[in-house]
């Protein structure tokens, strides 16, 4: 039982200038996708416009890679939709709450969602980070290094042992280094805090950044990771987890960083 509790006094401490994170994720309506895109573009103009930062933003699901949850992604069956069918995925940085808040109340906003028909669903969630937030566009995000961007969306069944679930994901992550050999750039790892769009049921989330695929490989595929999240995960979430590369106009690095690692990263189901 030497795996049960990671240690008390290594927690992930938020850097001082962490940013509050807005998690946005949208499905398009069949057939208006490249409607729905000029949408999310006008959303991600105004999030600029009022200095918060564009930390991701994916609308090709053929660059995405789901590990765990693909029956909450592609329904199964009719009888059980999946609850996390979107196509495409905005992550951005504010300096506070109030921030996110002003750009959701502006008027521009207010305009851009009367023409929101094309999107099907959408949730707008807002999480504390761990750590400022980078826009993708600035001119640091090749010495920044990291391609790639493990999430997990979780919807809770209980709450008491989710909390628990992100603050052990939170002490591990701290020890990744010493305990596997890799850092783990823990970007967020919480309850959403805020939520400003309900249309999918996102009430947890994790976020990590990564250089390479190995290394996410070897954290996803660690005994704490394995033996304690993933039981924790299975028994009280329903979750989808999926990597997805930071920079979607630099595919040839992600292509790289996925070959550095022969294996596909399987999503190992715990024999019970």
């Amino acid at each position: 039982g030497l795996l049960q509790e990671a240690p008390s006094n290594m927690a992930w401490e938020p850097h001082q200038d962490a940013d509050h994170f807005l998690i946005a994720v949208f499905k398009s309506r069949k057939g208006f996708e490249k409607h729905a895109k000029l949408i999310i573009n006008s959303l991600e103009n105004e999030i600029r416009a009022l200095n918060g930062k564009i930390h991701l933003r994916s609308d090709r699901q053929s660059t995405w890679d789901i590990i765990d949850g693909w029956d909450n992604f592609v329904e199964p069956n009719h009888l059980n939709p999946a609850i996390f069918d979107f196509d495409s995925i905005l992550i951005a940085g504010f300096k506070n709450s109030e921030s996110v808040h002003t750009w959701w109340s502006s008027d521009q906003v207010f305009e851009v969602m009367k023409f929101r028909d094309p999107i099907e669903k959408m949730g707008l969630f807002t999480v504390d980070g761990l750590v400022e937030a980078f826009d993708v566009n600035s001119k640091t995000k090749l010495s920044f290094g990291d391609k790639l961007m493990l999430l997990e969306f979780l919807k809770l069944e209980s709450f008491k042992p989710m909390q628990r679930y992100v603050d052990q994901y939170k002490r591990f992550s701290a020890t990744a280094l010493k305990d596997i050999g890799t850092q783990c750039n823990l970007t967020f790892a919480e309850g959403i805090s805020g939520v400003l769009m309900n249309e999918f049921p996102v009430e947890a989330v994790c976020g990590s950044s990564w250089r390479t695929r190995s290394d996410l490989t070897s954290w996803y595929e660690c005994s704490n990771y394995q033996k304690v999240l993933m039981p924790l995960r299975y028994d009280h979430a329903r979750c989808l987890t999926v990597v997805v590369p930071l920079f979607e106009d630099n595919l040839d690095t992600y292509r790289k960083a996925s070959a550095t690692t022969g294996t596909k990263l399987k999503g190992l189901q715990l024999k019970s």
